[in-house]
């Protein structure tokens, strides 16, 4: 899957997923959501080469999912706009359930890269016989929960001070999608 998507500012990005040569880039666009201490529940960067390779082998092995945004006209590893991985989740009873992950580069959000990869995600979630996404986000992320509930998510549940960072408290937002009735919705 490739697609050239056309963002609200005019440029165009291309969308594709995952391949091991990204892996920096994956990273460093991770490591600097990360660095923002505001909209992942992530205390430390990673910065390991064995880490980050286990990450791709491990998405690899279990027909995970992991769309980005390229840029292309910029260079590795600054090229990864974003991403947005489906994963599996742990319990055999749960094979039709996928847990989505998204981080938009800050200069790159509110430009549609977080919609578009968080459809085709889904779309390649369904391909890969998952019927039901989950996911979470921080309370206070105003602008990620428009996206979702614009997407179609719902609020199954809120779970008060979950989070604990720079001795601050974060309530996280629990919220699912069937993936029919998304596409039914948007064919």
């Amino acid at each position: 899957m490739k697609e050239v998507v056309k963002l609200r500012n005019g440029e165009k990005i291309l969308i594709r997923h995952v391949i091991e040569s990204d892996i920096d880039g994956i990273w460093n666009n991770f490591n600097e959501v990360v660095d923002e201490k505001i909209y992942l529940p992530v205390l430390f960067p990673v910065r390991s080469k064995f880490e980050k390779q286990s990450w791709f082998h491990n998405i690899q092995k279990e027909r995970e999912i992991c769309i980005i945004a390229i840029h292309p006209t910029m260079v590795s590893p600054y090229n990864i706009l974003g991403q947005c991985e489906i994963s599996n989740l742990e319990w055999d009873a749960a094979t039709h359930v996928g847990s989505l992950g998204i981080i938009v580069q800050r200069n790159f959000r509110d430009l549609g890269i977080g919609f578009n990869l968080i459809d085709k995600a889904i779309r390649e979630s369904k391909r890969l016989n998952k019927e039901k996404i989950i996911l979470s986000s921080f309370l206070d992320n105003e602008r990620a929960l428009f996206l979702y509930k614009k997407i179609g998510f719902k609020t199954t549940g809120i779970r008060k001070k979950q989070f604990y960072m720079d001795s601050v408290y974060y309530d996280e937002v629990l919220m699912e999608l069937w993936i029919d009735d998304y596409i039914n919705k948007n064919p």
